[in-house]
């Protein structure tokens, strides 16, 4: 009797000690997001910034961004989408442009146009999503893919909305 209590006791440990590994391996890792801020906004138009965070427990190295849908994105620019400013704005999603390393719980920005009264501006003015992919190594090398969807709204508000 003995020796079945004491067999029960290592299996359940060893179960315990598998369930806890794989655990503390899913949380051991950077966790990259990005999103969509207003920068400053007004009665005619939104300044956007595109904020890169990790979220996770250990630096994220060589992030990467990548557009899904080439067709989403061409479908949120305004009229004010031309070559400068898609070059300027969209910086970001160039093949060469990587941010080395993030720490944990340390976030970037950078400028992500603007939308105008009347879709004048770069972005049209309604709720545009772009789906995009994040590409990133964790501190130890580890390759990490992360799919989110851009949403442009003014993120002062949780409705996308602001009356003045």
């Amino acid at each position: 009797m003995d020796t079945l209590i004491a067999s029960a006791a290592l299996a359940l440990s060893l179960v315990a000690l598998v369930m806890s590994v794989y655990f503390w391996r899913r949380q051991f890792r950077p966790i990259v997001t990005a999103m969509v801020k207003t920068h400053a906004g007004g009665n005619n138009g939104i300044a956007y910034i595109l904020v890169v965070l990790n979220s996770g427990s250990i630096p994220a190295r060589d992030i990467k961004f990548e557009v899904v849908s080439q067709v989403a994105l061409a479908d949120s620019f305004g009229s004010g989408a031309d070559g400068d400013n898609k070059k300027r704005w969209l910086a970001c999603f160039d093949a060469t442009t990587v941010i080395p390393l993030l720490h944990n719980g340390a976030h970037l920005s950078c400028s992500f146009g603007a939308t105008e009264e009347g879709d004048r501006g770069f972005w049209k003015n309604r709720r545009a999503e772009i789906p995009i992919i994040i590409r990133y190594k964790g501190w130890f090398g580890k390759a990490y893919d992360e799919r989110q969807t851009l949403r442009i709204v003014d993120s002062d508000s949780f409705t996308g909305f602001m009356w003045a």
